[in-house]
Parts: C-alpha cells; structure tokens; sequence
C-alpha cells in the first residue's frame, strides 16, 4: 500500500482538515471519531512504526492499517483504551512486515546496531506530520531535538528503546505492557535500564546541563 494520507481511508471525500471541530460537535458520530484519533495520534504512530520497520513506506503502510481497523470498531468497545490498542494494533502490522521480509528483528535486551545510513532515518523523521498549529522555529528545535534523541535509542537494546519510547508517549507500564505483550514488571526493569544507560551518554549529560537549573525555594533560619 502506498504512503498517503489516512484521511482519505477514513472520510469518503478525503478531507481530514478541521475535523477537531467536527468531533467535538458530533461526538457520537464514528467517523468524527476515527478523524479526532488520527489527528491524535497518527504522526506518534507513524514515528514508532518506523523505527521498528526501518522503511517510512512500510511505516505508513502500519499506520494506515491501524486506521483502517479501527474503522470498524465499536467507539464504546474500544474508546477508555484507544491509545494503548492503536499503538499494539500498529506494532502487530510491523512485525508482520518484518517477518513476511524475512527480516524480523529481535526485540530483546541485547545491544542492537544502528542504522546503516543515519541521514536517511534523519530525513525520514523530518518527512513525519508535524503539529499543524506549530511555531516554525519549535518545531526546527523539536525535530533537532528528537533527531538526537532517535541516534541514542538506536543505540540501545530494541526492548530498551520500545519501552522508553512508549513510556515517552505518556502510556503506563502497565499499558506498555499490553501494547507489546511483555509483564508490568518486565517493563519496568526495561524502562529502568534504558534510562539508566540514557543518562550516563555523554550528548544527554551536555543537554541536562544545558537545562536551567531550579531554584531553591528560600528558607530562613528557625532560631529558637
């Protein structure tokens, strides 16, 4: 299937513009809520697609297929959970890719190599859907930001890097755990590790220094 808009797949005239507002004034109706979740969460999709197939093209192919199941399927069903079933609906498509390619990668705990041509994966998070109401200037810096970001996962376990970037996006341990099949606990000391091994990079060290430091709240001296 050949990258393209998912508005297209989900609205029989292939406008996704401004339908924020549409889900907000039909909330009941199934295709305002289809476009409110890929205004949501298509561009997360397609950033963790990508990394996990390694091909943009493939990557949209995921995210497009995750849309279109959801397409139909019960709001009611599926609605407290959505972010946790788009995310395991679009990691199941990958790994599909993967393994039809004869290229399925291991996700375990052991290092893995990065990519061949980092300029051709740096070019591809830059061709990923922006905010559309982003400052230009945020956004450069955001993209410069996670580009960096992108070099030291790959540099680390792929579970390491799967579980951080999930837990990046704001999902629990728990919910993590349901996206990629693994027990709470497994993903903590995965989350933990990768962290851990995160903190001590020297790029993450210039950049946590680079951050303003808090202030420490005032405090007089009690004399008695």
């Amino acid at each position: 299937m050949q990258s393209g808009s998912i508005g297209a797949l989900a609205s029989p005239d292939g406008v996704s513009r401004g339908l924020g507002a549409t889900a907000a004034i039909a909330a009941d109706d199934p295709q305002a809520w289809v476009m409110g979740a890929v205004e949501r969460y298509e561009a997360a999709l397609l950033r963790y697609a990508r990394r996990l197939v390694g091909d943009l093209d493939l990557a949209h192919d995921a995210v497009q297929h995750t849309f279109l199941k959801l397409c139909g399927e019960s709001k009611e069903a599926i609605d407290h959970r959505l972010g946790p079933w788009l995310f395991a609906v679009c990691r199941n498509r990958a790994i599909d890719h993967l393994r039809r390619g004869g290229r399925e990668r291991p996700m375990g705990d052991s290092p893995r190599q990065g990519p061949k041509h980092p300029e051709t994966a740096l070019a591809a998070d830059r061709a990923m859907p922006a905010s559309r109401e982003a400052d230009p200037a945020v956004a450069a810096e955001a993209h410069d930001l996670a580009a960096r970001l992108h070099r030291l996962l790959a540099e680390l376990p792929p579970a390491q890097a799967e579980a951080i970037e999930l837990w990046c996006q704001g999902f629990s341990y728990r919910q993590i755990g349901e996206i990629t099949g693994r027990q709470e606990g497994n993903v903590r000391v995965l989350a933990h590790r990768g962290l851990t091994k995160l903190r001590a990079h020297p790029l993450v060290r210039s950049l946590l220094a680079d951050l303003p430091q808090p202030r420490l709240p005032h405090t007089q001296e009690v004399t008695r």
